[in-house]
């Protein structure tokens, strides 16, 4: 499909009914309307999304997985699912309590893994525990995430994905991004 940027295009969409055709347009593949959707209600996605979240590559993320899931989901929607932009936007809503709860879930699972490695008695064992314990605690949520899904949890970066709702490569870029910053953190405590 190709790079999109949104932009804010309302009156390309004027009215629901235009709205509901380039939905079922873009329900039949049609990169058109799908491209016509983005540019009418990306910005409104984005500025919505951005209202919760302030990182601005994870809030981008979310846009993109809210229109992939349109682009998917068009096929699906019928006139008496109401208001072709409230659909939208309940899209998006979704998106955004996935996110909070997949949050909240690692919120725990660290906390929990904290209290347990905090709990033990001290050991260069221990002291190197609390050392990743505490590396880990540094990096961006979403990097702790998909490690504790990959690495934790043992499961693939096709699995990870779908856990996380985001693509495959998203997984990957974090997964390599939280890496090279443990590497450099324990570079610089082991550093004389």
């Amino acid at each position: 499909m190709g790079e999109l940027k949104p932009a804010s295009c309302p009156d390309l969409l004027d009215a629901a009914a235009g709205v509901r055709q380039l939905l079922q347009r873009v329900g039949r593949g049609d990169r058109d309307a799908f491209q016509t959707i983005y540019a009418s209600y990306g910005a409104r996605v984005l500025a919505m999304v951005r209202r919760q979240v302030v990182v601005q590559q994870l809030a981008e993320e979310l846009v993109q997985d809210v229109f992939v899931a349109v682009w998917l989901g068009a096929r699906g929607y019928r006139e008496d699912m109401g208001d072709p932009e409230q659909w939208l936007l309940g899209i998006t809503r979704h998106k955004l309590q996935d996110h909070w709860r997949q949050v909240r879930r690692l919120v725990e699972v660290m906390g929990s893994h904290a209290a347990q490695v905090q709990a033990k008695p001290r050991t260069p064992d221990a002291d190197l525990r609390l050392a990743v314990q505490e590396a880990l605690a540094g990096l961006p949520v979403e990097q702790r995430s998909v490690l504790d899904l990959i690495y934790r949890r043992g499961m693939t970066f096709r699995e990870a994905a779908r856990a996380a709702g985001v693509p495959r490569g998203t997984v990957k870029s974090r997964v390599h991004a939280a890496l090279l910053t443990l590497r450099a953190l324990f570079e610089r405590s082991t550093s004389p």
